[in-house]
């Protein structure tokens, strides 16, 4: 199993986009499909631990030829990952107001363990790399995992629902007229 671990990783990483990633104050949630989508938004409200993505992504290309440098961006990726333990509030893809997290769902936590596979196996083979053995190169099954994500994220960027306005999240509260003439 250690040879197929990229495979192991996008497969988990592609599983994660079918679950939600987190549950919101009143009954709102966040597919991980979406967090996906709207993560670089992210960088606005001051949560940086979407860009572990193109991290996980830039690791996984340079695997083979620049192992130790791709465990470091792995390692990156996973504490970009972590960090978002620390959220406590994000917008609502809805009402794009600011809910409050009440816990992370199973994509969250399969989207981790998408990166913590990516980091163990390639630290795996970069420990039986000084004891003279190559690295797993690329197999068809990645190739196609890649394949689907990008067509994944494709369709994904197409449908209407999943868009992201940052205008209305952005935007000041409504103003409310007061109801007496002598309230402030």
């Amino acid at each position: 199993m250690a040879r197929r671990y990229i495979s192991i990783t996008l497969l988990l990483f592609l599983a994660c986009l079918s679950f939600n990633a987190l549950y919101l104050s009143g009954g709102g949630r966040l597919h991980a499909l979406q967090a996906l989508l709207y993560g670089p938004w992210g960088i606005v409200f001051g949560m940086y631990g979407w860009f572990a993505n193109p991290l996980l992504g830039l690791a996984i290309l340079l695997h083979r030829r620049w192992r130790w440098f791709s465990l470091l961006l792995g390692l990156c990726a996973l504490g970009l990952g972590l960090s978002s333990l620390g959220i406590e509030r994000v917008p609502d893809n809805r009402s794009y107001d600011f809910l409050n997290l009440e816990h992370f769902a199973p994509g969250f936590y399969l989207w981790l363990l998408s990166i913590l596979g990516f980091c163990l196996g390639q630290a795996w083979w970069c420990q039986k790399a000084r004891q003279g053995l190559a690295v797993p190169g690329w197999h068809w099954p990645d190739a196609a995992l890649a394949v689907v994500l990008g067509l994944v994220v494709h369709f994904a960027l197409q449908a209407p629902s999943l868009r992201f306005e940052i205008d209305r999240a952005l935007a000041p509260p409504p103003y409310v007229q007061p109801s007496t003439p002598n309230a402030i």
